[in-house]
């Protein structure tokens, strides 16, 4: 029998999993542990290297290291042991003091002051027939071998630092000394000249900063700038008219606090911030590479997306949302176990958190594919390293052998998804009302199918199975089946949402480490536990037998005393309320990171968060109701020379709306967004439901995303992203130039009632303002804007010949539109899905437009439209 049937059959009763218990795939999680086996006996560790801080260098040595030390490094060796090395050579790098000091596999490069002493002396000298670099011959000429050597000997005075603007030398060091792998500080909060600035202490550390550059902040944005910037940053739209007015005629002391705490209140909160977290996710609804006779989407990824919503809402500590995510099969069993109620009876909506596993790619099948992808958005998600790196070898980088990853790879291997959408849980208990049963219906048709296939399977087999025709008409057959049990799930109005869930596996085991990543070149088997680079004790690490181990490397990820996993939270935060974060790399902070800017401000706010119960939401209080958050945006041409990246935060960055943000302003603008309907079925771009709901609930698909979205940045779907890289290209503005998104939202913003009621063109020209920009435009602005009104008459005052074309035209396109809607979602059905451009038949109207209109259009188009100060 084929393989696809050997998963599809295994069930004896299809009808009674899809409308039997919720819970029936965890019944086979809750069984005995797998019996101890003898650890590994493993290598000790190589002894750590500690990197003392750098002092104070003479301009001689400077110029010394500039001249004659630099440029050998640059041009002989840079290319084999540098960050920008295609593969670094025995674990060097040369490119910082640091790297320099820490050395590679066989220890340090030098020791300061005895050039005789130093590996990389003796190397350059060629005195060793086994140690020579460069290599091949290549030796360097006798006056290079000089300069080193009178470098070495000078005690090796280096500028060179993998720290950047900002940051504290004692957060150097590489390796093992690398700061992020070292313990969470306690910090004492910076005491400042211009106490009187500061609002929380978050504002002491920054200004302590400032103030040692003999700089200052800038003078805080105006509340409306402020207003716009925070509602943006905490719900992802523009203030309303109504929050506007309340908060500028607000003038009590609380005033910036109410508006943080209605915003916070507010559940487009949690709609926004899922969308940072599904990239990280690397969220989508189809299944990227699925096996060859599958259908590509996944019916219920969207009960994932639901969950972090809900999950942001009720600020769901953040300790109990990893453990959700990676473990929450086992946190339904034990706290069945421990207040003695039956599974059926049990709360079980948090699995659905395990989308956060079980959406990725899937690789053709291929489970090691698939675990490798797993681990890969685990630990950068979590703890900001590339744990994946370590699949072939040990981790050029970080501290990470090929044993670790190993050790990981045994918990997801463990663990399975049902292979047949009818075995997932429900997310909540389903009523068997007339829409149910008439799914229960179509289950029970469809079951029957499956049972026919089967049976043409077998006695195609007894027969020989040498006709290629009757072959090639059951894998039709087949296909044709998995396509209809997809449509049923995520059409059918009946259809009651799952989860999608994994469990352990009955018998877990531990896996060999696979070497160069070879199948068939297996090494030591290693046991299920964690990093030891960040184990409390590592000398002694816990094995892991209760099942595949995911809920112990769950609680080790959301260990108070792991050094990783609240920087990397909060430094993930600061990079949406900043623009940019303490760190450039929020999924990777290990060797290949640079050091934080404000390393002591960051791991304040860690300890901060992990004492304030792992909330989101108060953290996220903190940041934006302080001083520094406040600030004007305004340039300093002396302060942007020595701090052109706004590195100290002398300023406010200005950043581009993501595109997401950008759909739902032009929609809450025209008034057509719902805000009512949170999470739910994800909508086709082609669709008029694209013209009514928040962006987020845009369908995604893996392998061809909207284009529209890719234009502006929209991250891989394939892969964690925990920030977007943002482009500049012409398609960005001729999308905002010729979008009938765009247009339509104008022509609305000059239809409503209140714009209509106007008799003063002024008043038109600030409601505008008003609506696109919250804020009231200058006099010279409304100067500007009026000329433009008296040099384009208005253009819709079309004749009865006119109007009746028009609408002729309108109902082609209508009907045009809703053929293209049509084979949008045929095409899903198929691994080349398409989606084509929005909104189907939402944005018809082919009326020509007046000038207020094009004017609107206009302002929609600047940058103050799409950029937020």
């Amino acid at each position: 029998m084929p393989v696809i049937f050997a998963r599809k059959f295994c069930a004896a009763a299809m009808l009674l999993a899809c409308a039997v218990t919720p819970v029936a795939m965890l019944r086979a999680a809750d069984t005995p542990a797998a019996t101890d086996k003898p650890a590994t006996v493993e290598k000790p560790a190589a002894p750590d290297i500690i990197i003392p801080p750098a002092g104070p260098i003479s301009a001689d040595d400077s110029n010394f290291f500039e001249a004659h030390v630099r440029p050998v490094f640059v041009n002989e060796c840079y290319k084999c042991h540098s960050h920008d090395a295609d593969k670094i050579k025995g674990g060097l790098m040369l490119d910082t003091r640091e790297g320099v000091l820490h050395g590679g596999d066989t220890g340090p490069a030098i020791v300061p002051g005895k050039p005789d002493d130093s590996l990389l002396i003796k190397a350059i000298r060629y005195t060793d027939d086994d140690l020579q670099m460069p290599p091949k011959g290549h030796k360097l000429g006798d006056d290079e071998i000089a300069d080193l050597t009178e470098w070495v000997r000078r005690g090796a005075p280096d500028p060179r630092s993998n720290a950047v603007k900002g940051s504290s030398p004692t957060y150097g060091g590489v390796g093992r000394q690398h700061w992020s792998f070292l313990p969470v500080k306690p910090q004492t909060i910076p005491t400042v000249k211009d106490a009187a600035w500061c609002l929380n202490p978050i504002d002491n550390f920054v200004l302590a900063k400032l103030e040692a550059e003999n700089m200052k902040p800038n003078a805080p944005a105006d509340k409306q700038t402020w207003l716009r910037r925070v509602t943006f940053n905490l719900t992802g739209l523009p203030p309303g008219d109504q929050d506007l007015q309340d908060f500028m005629a607000d003038n009590s002391a609380d005033a910036y606090a109410k508006v943080v705490d209605r915003l916070l209140a507010s559940p487009q909160y949690g709609e926004h911030w899922a969308r940072y977290w599904l990239d990280v996710a690397r969220y989508a609804d189809t299944k990227g590479d699925p096996s060859r006779r599958e259908d590509p989407r996944f019916p219920f990824a969207w009960t994932y997306r639901d969950y972090v919503i809900d999950a942001f809402n009720q600020d769901k500590p953040y300790n109990q949302f990893i453990i959700e995510q990676l473990a929450a099969d086992r946190v339904v069993i034990e706290q069945a176990r421990r207040t003695h109620t039956s599974l059926d009876k049990s709360d079980v909506s948090s699995l659905a958190a395990l989308g956060f596993l079980t959406l990725g790619n899937q690789f053709n099948d291929n489970i090691r594919d698939i675990v490798n992808d797993q681990i890969d958005v685990t630990s950068k998600a979590f703890l900001g390293l590339t744990v994946s790196c370590a699949r072939c070898h040990d981790h050029k980088f970080d501290p990470i052998p090929q044993k670790d990853y190993y050790s990981l790879y045994g918990v997801f291997a463990n663990s399975r998804t049902p292979d047949i959408v009818w075995k997932l849980p429900f997310v909540h208990p389903v009523p068997r009302d007339a829409a149910y049963l008439a799914y229960e219906a179509k289950v029970k048709a469809l079951v029957q199918r499956e049972n026919e296939i089967k049976e043409d399977f077998y006695a195609f087999r007894r027969s020989g199975g040498k006709d290629p025709a009757k072959r090639r008409e059951l894998i039709i057959k087949d296909i044709g089946l998995n396509r209809d049990i997809n449509d049923v799930e995520c059409d059918d109005p009946g259809a009651p949402p799952r989860s999608c869930a994994m469990l352990d596996v009955p018998h877990p085991e531990d896996y060999p480490v696979l070497l160069r990543g070879e199948a068939e070149n297996k090494g030591d088997i290693v046991p299920r536990r964690f990093l030891e680079i960040l184990s409390s004790n590592p000398k002694n690490r816990p094995e892991w037998h209760d099942g595949s181990g995911r809920l112990e490397l769950a609680k080790a990820i959301a260990d108070p005393a792991n050094p990783m996993t609240a920087r990397v939270l909060v430094n993930r935060l600061w990079q949406q309320d900043f623009g940019r974060g303490f760190v450039d790399t929020p999924d990777d902070l290990g060797n290949q990171s640079s050091a934080p800017t404000h390393p002591e401000l960051l791991d304040w706010l860690a300890t901060q968060f992990i004492k304030g119960g792992w909330s989101i939401k108060k953290l996220q209080r903190m940041i934006v109701l302080s001083q520094v958050y406040r600030e004007g945006s305004a340039d300093n041409p002396a302060y942007a020379d020595t701090d052109p990246d706004n590195r100290l935060l002398w300023r406010a960055n200005l950043r581009r709306l993501d595109f997401e943000e950008l759909h739902d302003e032009l929609l809450f603008i025209a008034g057509t967004l719902d805000l009512s309907k949170i999470g739910g079925k994800s909508v086709l771009l082609s669709s008029a439901d694209f013209a009514t709901r928040r962006c987020l609930y845009t369908y995604v698909d893996r392998h061809n995303p909207p284009e529209l979205f890719t234009q502006f940045d929209f991250p891989n779907p394939s892969v964690p992203s925990g920030r977007r890289y943002e482009t500049l290209v012409p398609q960005q503005a001729l999308f905002l130039m010729n979008s009938a998104l765009v247009m339509e939202t104008a022509r609305k913003l000059v239809e409503r009632p209140q714009f209509q009621d106007f008799t003063d063109d002024s008043q038109r020209v600030s409601f505008l303002y008003l609506e696109i920009f919250n804020r009231p435009p200058s006099q010279k602005e409304i100067s500007f804007c009026l000329d433009y009104i008296r040099q384009n008459p208005g253009e819709n005052s079309a004749s009865a010949i006119a109007a009746e074309k028009m609408a002729e035209a309108n109902s082609v396109a209508a009907k045009r539109r809703a053929e293209i809607t049509a084979k949008a979602v045929k095409r899903l059905r198929g691994n080349n899905a398409f989606q084509p451009e929005p909104a189907g038949a939402a944005f018809l109207d082919r009326t020509p437009v007046d000038a207020w209109t094009k004017l609107a259009d206009g302002l929609f188009q600047t940058n103050e439209a799409i950029f937020l100060n």
